[in-house]
């Protein structure tokens, strides 16, 4: 097995049946990955759709996105790791795309990413996050994304996997930076859903963008500060 695909989720009916179905129509062998949906103790049908189109469904009480990551990678058969979460689609050559940097040695790929819908803050958002994070690809920086980020397996279980802290996927990506080089590839190869937006508003969502900004300088870090404004672990399925 080549390639495990791990989905968090909890309570995620709305989004994940669109989610799994990317992922099952890969133009990437389907023999050489495999599904794996680890729930939160979903209440509503996402444990049904899930069985529709996983390899593997596990189930646990602890919620948490890290959390929800690590217990799904516990099962995994695969040489490398791939993280998506349930709000989020694959483009259906995501997996031949980010393949060879794997095999090439690279220790973490994330791709650009498209934002669903199409109003006029959506689009906006769309394009400031990917300059975002293609401006920091330019400055060697590679940053990675957490709802599309893929890492050898080996190197995950020797770094501990996510921890459990605000902004996880930016302390994973200062774990793999010293275990080897990681990158950012500019092309959106998936499509996620705006509810940060919808959650946060447009000007929150900002805040959160000059958080990122504070932590990827160093002048914060993600999993002691005090002075990020959102502290609380979203549930398993939430970033």
């Amino acid at each position: 097995m080549e390639i495990s695909i791990i989905v968090p989720a909890f309570n995620e009916e709305k989004y994940i049946e669109r989610c799994l179905k990317s992922i099952d129509r890969q133009t990437f062998p389907r023999k050489k990955y495999e599904i794996i949906v680890s729930d939160g103790g979903s209440s509503d049908m996402t444990v049904k759709i899930a069985k529709k189109y996983a390899d593997k469904v596990v189930v646990t009480k602890k919620r948490g996105i890290w959390f929800g990551r690590n217990f799904g990678a516990r099962y995994a058969k695969g040489k490398y790791l791939l993280f998506v979460d349930s709000d989020t689609n694959l483009k259906r050559r995501y997996l031949s795309e980010i393949y060879p940097y794997l095999k090439k040695g690279y220790v973490g790929v994330s791709t650009g990413f498209g934002l669903l819908g199409k109003d006029e803050k959506v689009l906006i958002l769309e394009e400031v996050a990917n300059y975002y994070w293609r401006i920091y690809s330019t400055l060697r920086r590679n940053p990675l994304i957490g709802f599309n980020v893929a890492v050898p397996k080996k190197v995950f279980n020797e770094i501990g996997g996510f921890k459990n802290c605000h902004m996880e996927d930016e302390q994973l990506n200062k774990d793999l930076i010293s275990q080897g080089k990681i990158i950012f590839l500019n092309e959106r190869l998936v499509v996620t859903s705006a509810r940060r937006l919808e959650e946060y508003g447009f000007f929150g969502i900002c805040r959160y963008y000059f958080e990122l900004f504070l932590i990827d300088n160093h002048i914060i870090d993600p999993c002691r500060s005090r002075l990020l404004k959102n502290k609380g672990y979203k549930p398993v399925g939430k970033s």
